[in-house]
């Protein structure tokens, strides 16, 4: 027979291991004996035995169905074994068999919480908050559940009544800053944070809370401060990720490298950690690295679009365009095609020249999603370079409708007045888009060469100095500061960024240009090497030949000069004034 004294003082002194084989030896000779059936069931408890406590309390509630305490332990070795809906039902038949029954109430909460069953959650904390209404636990639990439902208004007020009543809670104001923060209320929320961080100064979970506070606030100095303590306290993968971010935006991109290789080897899976350690590298200059870590990136997940898109990008920034349009074949040939893909294999294709190509997928994209601005504007782009006006015009005036204020599409557009020579609507166009962006150095030099082709001299020079200012080495730049310096009559000056501009580009244009300066300054020679550079490149060109026989003609060297105009005669014999100057100098 079960020496029971012996039991009950072992159990009451906590020697549960001690108890057990007692117990289990009295179950053989009274395995009826339900009183010891429960022992063995709180014993196995304690010993946390789960599933051992789970059969004996379910053989003790299936004689004693009104055994509260019973089916109170029931229901516990239920929820600590992962079956929710068992524990929940066992719970429930506690509080109706004892209605007082306050930890049923908070364990069943809880319970409901796990199973997604908020609202019920509320009505039995607020059915336990009749029985004892100064206990914090279940506004923290009504506080809870309401933000489980994203019912941020009712979970606030649950919240700061928790807080009345236990003013020292950690859990209620950690809680409590979510729920600001939900609310938009970020202030509040850091206040909240604060005080958490001010009962326990050595929690992580508190320094990222703040830390979180203040990146949502743009304020990422002081994300960083908190951000960096948390990481200190603990390596956890949230803490320095979100430490990373505000890191990339303040552009500390040597410390976010250090953190997101930290993550890409605590978390070799995750494949956006290994994008953004590219990001880094690419934001530092480090270009072939990051080139080549997309290279191996798109050859392990050829799925993984956001990759191969920057991979693209890189060899495009490279001049490696032959490739970058391999990527794009690709990514067209692998996965299901976007707007975004589409429009930017269209702009590749451009910049190799397939026209065709990139007119085709801009029709597509403007298909799919015909509210697409820049689109319109880059296939406008496409007819003006083929000359087909009305088209372009068309396009043009679509995209400025769905973004009037883009100023990429009003400087275009101003292009595009001016290449069918309605300057005056160009030089409004070009206006406006300096208002947007007064320093573009794109739009003061158009901007410039449109009031030349007006004449407006002093404005063009005007234009082209605050070019010159914004970008004084820019090739294109200083060839038309010469252009309209040349214009002006300013010939020293329009020499001196002629020859930068030559320098940097020798293009037929710039070097002609040039050659009329030297001519317009008596350095007939000069004028007369760099024409005769040009004439050996590109020959049989009427003005170049032209320009040739003028020179040898101030040079006096008259037969020279009429060899040269015996040459432009045989290309074009009407022309009337290379007959004057022949009989000028016969």
């Amino acid at each position: 027979m079960a020496d029971l004294d012996r039991i009950n003082a072992l159990v009451g002194n906590k020697n549960f291991e001690e108890a057990l084989p007692l117990i289990l030896e009295g179950l053989r000779e009274s395995p009826d004996d339900l009183e010891l059936v429960k022992i063995a069931g709180l014993t196995n408890v304690n010993l946390q035995n789960w599933r051992a406590a789970k059969n004996y309390f379910e053989t003790v509630v299936k004689f004693k169905l009104e055994d509260a305490t019973s089916w109170f332990y029931l229901a516990n070795c239920y929820e600590k074994l992962g079956d929710l809906i068992p524990a929940k039902n066992a719970y429930i038949t506690v509080i109706n068999l004892r209605k007082e029954y306050l930890e049923a109430y908070k364990s069943l909460c809880i319970v409901l919480i796990k199973l997604n069953e908020s609202l019920e959650a509320v009505k039995y904390a607020k059915e336990a908050q009749k029985i004892d209404p100064e206990d914090y636990l279940f506004d923290f639990i009504i506080g809870t559940s309401y933000m489980k439902e994203k019912d941020f208004d009712n979970a606030l007020p649950a919240l700061l009544s928790a807080i009345n009543k236990s003013p020292n809670n950690i859990g209620t104001y950690n809680s409590l800053g979510t729920c600001y923060m939900a609310l938009g209320q970020t202030d509040n929320a850091i206040q909240s944070y604060e005080k958490a961080l001010e009962l326990a100064p050595g929690l992580p979970m508190a320094y990222f809370n703040l830390g979180s506070a203040y990146q949502i606030k743009q304020e990422h100095e002081k994300a960083i401060e908190y951000l960096t303590k948390a990481v200190e306290l603990e390596e956890d993968e949230s803490f320095l990720a979100a430490l990373a971010m505000s890191e990339v935006k303040l552009k500390k991109y040597e410390d976010a490298l250090r953190h997101y290789k930290q993550l890409a080897l605590m978390c070799p899976g995750k494949e956006n950690y290994k994008y953004n350690l590219i990001t880094c590298y690419e934001a530092l200059g480090d270009i072939q690295t990051a080139i080549s870590m997309l290279e191996n990136l798109v050859y392990v997940n050829p799925k993984f679009v956001l990759p191969a898109q920057k991979l693209a990008s890189l060899y495009i920034q490279t001049n490696q365009l032959t490739k970058a349009k391999e990527i794009y074949d690709n990514i067209l040939l692998k996965n299901k095609l976007t707007t975004e893909v589409m429009h930017q294999y269209a702009i590749l294709s451009s910049s190799l020249c397939d026209t065709d190509t990139a007119e085709k997928m801009l029709k597509k994209v403007i298909k799919i999603n015909p509210d697409i601005a820049k689109a319109h504007k880059d296939l406008a782009i496409i007819y003006l370079n083929k000359r087909l006006f009305d088209y372009a015009e068309d396009e043009f005036k679509t995209a400025l409708r769905l973004a009037p204020n883009d100023f990429e599409i009003i400087f275009e557009y101003g292009n595009f007045l001016y290449a069918i020579s309605k300057n005056t609507e160009a030089e409004a166009y070009y206006r406006e888009a300096l208002e947007l962006e007064p320093g573009n150095v794109l739009a003061l030099t158009f901007m410039a060469l449109n009031n030349l082709v007006m004449n407006k001299l002093d404005e063009a020079k005007d234009y082209i100095m605050k070019a010159v200012k914004v970008e004084p080495h820019h090739e294109y730049v200083q060839f038309c500061a010469g252009r309209i310096l040349y214009a002006r009559c300013e010939y020293e000056d329009a020499k001196r960024y002629l020859i930068r501009a030559v320098e940097q580009n020798p293009e037929i244009e710039t070097q002609n240009t040039l050659a009329l300066t030297y001519f317009a300054l008596g350095d007939y020679n000069q004028a007369l090497n760099i024409f005769k550079n040009i004439d050996s490149k590109h020959p049989n060109s009427i003005s170049v030949l032209m320009d040739i026989a003028r020179c040898y003609e101030a040079l006096g060297q008259n037969d020279d000069a009429l060899s040269y105009l015996d040459k432009v005669v045989e290309i074009f014999p009407d022309n009337e004034d290379a007959h004057e100057m022949i009989r000028k100098l016969s």
